[in-house]
């Protein structure tokens, strides 16, 4: 592994990193951006992998990722998108 990039672990520790996505068809993969190498780190237990935005795989034991997740994740997002918003300043109107 490059000495530059930092692994899941020091990312996380022993929490799911904030900003983490679980992918819904393995909930057990937790997908997260490095914006320090703009990649994306993905953990599956205790596997990881590193991988590109298009889902290439980089480094780790972890070979395998969904690329719309990479995709998905890697993309930058305004701070007050309408969706992430309206999530957090949502009452009980529903």
């Amino acid at each position: 592994m490059s000495a530059n990039r930092r692994t899941y672990q020091e990312m996380a520790g022993d929490e799911i990193v904030q900003g983490a996505i679980r992918n819904p068809w393995n909930p057990r993969a937790a997908y997260v951006f490095d914006p320090d190498s703009h990649t994306v780190v993905v953990t599956m237990g205790s596997r990881w992998g590193r991988f590109t935005a298009n889902g290439e795989h980089l480094e780790g034991p972890l070979f395998e990722a969904d690329p719309e997740l990479c995709i998905w994740m890697s993309r930058p997002r305004p701070k007050n998108h309408h969706r992430t918003s309206r999530v957090v300043e949502a009452t009980g109107e529903r």
